[in-house]
This record gives C-alpha cells, sequence and structure tokens, in this order.
C-alpha cells in the first residue's frame, strides 16, 4: 500500500470532507478487488490520507480519478429530466433537479433498479442520497437531500453534468494536493464552509451568477455524497448527518485517524453523533467531531454552511 497525503483536502470542511469520502469512492470503484484503498485524516490539520494498493504516484491517483469521471458522462443516475408543474394542465418549464412532481421519482427508481445488479449498484446508492419517493415539499413536489442547496435559476444535476463535462485533471490536481487557488467560475454546489454568500447580504440575485471555486473538489465532494443516504419519516426527510429544520438545521460530521475502508466509513458516517461522549467516540474510533449550521435564504432558499467548529 501506498500512502497519499492529500494537502488540499481539509476535513474540517464540509467540501473537503466529502471531497475526500468521494476519492476514495471513485479509487475503491477502480482498483477493487485488486485491492481496498482506505482513508484516514491526519490529526492537527485535519487533511485527508488515502492508502491505495501498490506504488501509487499522485500522477497515478489523477489518472484514476480521471478515467473514473470518464464514466459519468452517460451515468444514468443524472438523467432525472422533467417538467415543472404549471396549473391549468399546462406543461411547466423543463428542469433537471431533484424536485421531480409526484411519481416521477418513482418512476425514475424503477429505472435505476431494472438498469443496476449486485455488481453495478453506483446508480441506486447515489439515488439513496438524492432523495426518497414518499417525502413531499408543501407544493407537493419531492422533497431532495438536505444538501441540496441549490434553487431559482439553479438546477443541481445541469450543475452536476456541467463540472462532469469541464473538470480537468489540473481541476483534480488542485482539489487534492492544493493550494485552493478560486479562481475558476464554474458550478459550485455550495458545501464550501468558507465561501458562505448570502442572499441578503448581497446587491444581486447569486442564482444568476457564477461563484469562484475549485471545480474538481466540488466534483469528487459530489462522488462522496453517496455517503450521505436519505430515508423517509412519515413526510419528512431525513438525511444523514442533519439534524433541525431546513432553513435551521446542522451538519455534524466524524473524522477518523485509522484508515478505514469504503464499507466500514459507510458505517461510522451513519453513526448517531449527537448524544454520544467524547469518550465514547474515541471508544468507536473517531477523533474528532465537526459541524456547520445549514443556511438558507429567504428568497429562494439558497443554502450554504456557516464556518465549521469542533464539538
Amino acid at each position: 500500500m501506498t500512502s497519499n497525503t492529500l494537502q488540499g483536502l481539509d476535513g474540517s470542511n464540509p467540501l473537503g470532507f466529502l471531497a475526500g469520502l468521494g476519492a476514495l469512492n471513485a479509487l475503491t470503484e477502480r482498483l477493487a478487488p485488486a485491492g481496498t484503498p482506505r482513508l484516514s485524516w491526519r490529526s492537527g490539520d485535519w487533511r485527508a490520507i488515502l492508502e491505495v494498493p501498490g506504488e501509487a504516484s499522485n500522477d497515478s491517483l489523477l489518472e484514476v480519478l480521471r478515467e473514473d469521471l470518464e464514466t459519468w458522462r452517460q451515468d444514468p443516475c443524472l438523467d432525472l429530466r422533467y417538467h415543472k408543474p404549471k396549473n391549468a394542465g399546462k406543461v411547466g418549464s423543463p428542469a433537471w433537479d431533484l424536485k421531480p412532481p409526484e411519481g416521477k421519482y418513482r418512476q425514475y427508481l424503477l429505472g435505476l433498479l431494472a438498469d443496476s445488479s449486485p455488481r453495478n449498484r453506483r446508480v441506486l446508492d447515489f439515488a439513496a442520497a438524492f432523495a426518497t419517493e414518499t417525502a413531499r415539499d408543501n407544493n407537493g413536489n419531492t422533497k431532495p437531500t438536505a444538501l441540496h442547496f441549490t434553487a431559482g435559476q439553479q438546477e443541481f444535476l445541469r450543475m452536476v453534468a456541467d463540472l462532469v463535462a469541464t473538470v480537468s485533471k489540473e481541476d483534480l490536481r488542485e482539489a487534492l494536493f492544493g493550494p485552493w487557488r478560486y479562481d475558476q467560475e464554474r458550478p459550485v454546489l455550495g458545501w464550501d464552509c468558507t465561501a458562505a454568500r448570502d442572499y441578503a447580504l448581497r446587491a444581486t440575485d447569486p442564482s444568476k451568477d457564477k461563484r469562484p471555486g475549485v471545480p474538481g473538489a466540488d466534483w469528487l465532494a459530489f462522488r462522496g455524497l453517496s455517503f450521505i443516504r436519505v430515508a423517509p419519516r412519515g413526510s419528512q426527510v431525513l438525511t444523514t448527518g442533519c439534524s433541525g429544520g431546513w432553513k435551521t438545521g446542522r451538519f455534524r460530521w466524524p473524522l477518523w485517524r485509522a484508515p478505514l475502508d469504503r464499507d466500514t466509513i459507510q458505517a461510522v458516517v451513519q453513526m448517531p453523533l449527537t448524544n454520544i461522549a467524547e469518550y465514547a467516540r474515541r471508544l468507536r474510533g473517531i477523533s474528532a467531531v465537526f459541524e456547520s449550521a445549514i443556511r438558507r435564504s429567504d428568497q429562494g432558499g439558497y443554502g450554504s454552511f456557516s464556518p465549521s467548529a469542533a464539538v
């Protein structure tokens, strides 16, 4: 096994945490069963450390991630397209998001189920992180994950597809090894807790501009979203690691120092962290827990994370 320190991925930032999960996710799919990659976090600055089988250089790591990115160009889990409801039985505008009208998400899930297999269940893992067919918003549309921060003219899956089409190997290099330059105006999913942009503090509508960001990190963070699954509770949707209301929520995530594989991490991130004492966390191998508030604007519901803090 080769140990690679990913200096660009700070686990105390939700974007860095999710991107670390995403890198592990992609490498596990591409490298297994020849070897099992493992992820840990360096104590102190909480940088990601990836252990991969064989003699893996930074360039070879990036090449595997680039190859993984190519497999998403025609992935059916990004093909949730529908028309927004409109009054008087008229067809509304087309959408490429996670808020389809009643029944559409079920059709989408059934289509993915028909195309999946025990060896190829990636589409189902991501669909399980997007939404559930039973949770509805006040308009009767599918209510998505609490990490759905786009709104208005922004459409989550359209932004992901844009990342698939434009992220380069050099973008991935910047994401993994830094420094993050924030000099590219490309789609960002809003998960960087250092880059909140509340509508109330801006002179213009945030849906009409593109934020400088780190597109490689946003792509890898999307790849990590399948760890953050959702489940229904009545008409509500519960998101892994999230608590509170839609506009007053919080996201809490663990970090660990022992190298863990994908299946073990899936169990760790689903562990309830709210009522576990620090000593009990450490007995479970959790070295630190961070939390960010989820903020949504009153004008459109654009989401962002507040700066994180250890809890």
